[in-house]
């Protein structure tokens, strides 16, 4: 087992604040730093301050390509549900009681609240350093029509974006929660994180660069390998063998996410 870092942030803030204030690690003290490069092809923003900048303020640019997801939806944290019931008064007659005389001879509805069933989408958004950046707002695009599609049908969404990164000596994991099932969803707000590149090619970077307990030197070269390139079965496998995949969880990543609509991938995910 390869010496294992994870570390978890509880909301998109939290991590940028917490990253922004860190000096550069040990392994990183003496390169050049790929989160401040100014290769906006790479990253679709000029400096890392640009970056901050956006998902700060929401990516605009990004959300105005996504007319397809419902920006208006209407959260609740409780569904109601109309139980048919006989009474004294209602809406209709219940012929059968009325003609054997019963009082109660009217049909009536109750509504009942019910709790909205909760799920939490762990999303990888991992990709080699020679991927088109329009796979980033492709993936990103269905996963936002995916928590769209499952609010809609009653559920509450929370969505937990996960950057990994190994080396041969040390496996890497930041965890981010850009959406908890309590927040209604802000298309604005989720869209830095779900589709724009500097979200992993910036933050993700800076956070292997500042973390205080990334040792392997090896990082320094290419900012380690993802794993997506392993079976989904195989991911799976090594999230929950380190517990970042927990059993309640339904996991994706981004070659998956962008080679599905958000149909086929709630399906694949296995959520119902």
């Amino acid at each position: 087992m390869k010496n294992v870092v994870i570390e978890e942030f509880s909301s998109l803030g939290q991590y940028i604040d917490v990253i922004g204030k860190r000096k550069i690690n040990k392994v990183f003290s003496r390169k050049s730093l790929s989160s401040e490069m100014r290769d906006y092809d790479f990253t679709l923003t000029h400096d890392y301050e640009e970056s901050v900048k956006i998902a700060t303020e929401g990516y605009k640019e990004g959300l105005d390509e996504l007319s397809v997801v419902d920006t208006k939806f209407q959260y609740k944290e409780k569904i109601s549900k109309k139980i048919p019931s006989v009474d004294f008064v209602g809406y209709a007659p219940h012929v059968a009681n009325a003609i054997a005389g019963v009082p109660k001879s009217m049909i009536s509805a109750t509504n009942i609240e019910q709790k909205a069933k909760v799920i939490t989408i762990l999303y990888s958004n991992g990709d080699n350093g020679g991927a088109n950046t329009s796979n980033y707002i492709t993936a990103g695009k269905n996963i936002l029509n995916v928590i769209n599609t499952l609010e809609l049908q009653g559920y509450r969404v929370a969505v937990i974006v996960i950057h990994c990164s190994f080396e041969d000596n040390q496996f890497a994991v930041r965890q981010v929660m850009v959406k908890h099932w309590r927040q209604p969803s802000n298309p604005l707000k989720l869209a830095y994180p779900l589709l724009h590149p500097s979200f992993q090619r910036r933050q993700g970077f800076k956070w292997l660069e500042t973390h205080p307990d990334i040792e392997d030197s090896c990082f320094s070269r290419n900012y380690g390998h993802t794993f997506n390139t392993e079976s989904m079965s195989e991911q799976k496998e090594k999230l929950r063998e380190i517990g970042v995949l927990k059993q309640s969880y339904f996991y994706t990543n981004l070659i998956e996410a962008k080679d599905n609509e958000a149909d086929k991938l709630i399906k694949l995910m296995g959520v119902r």
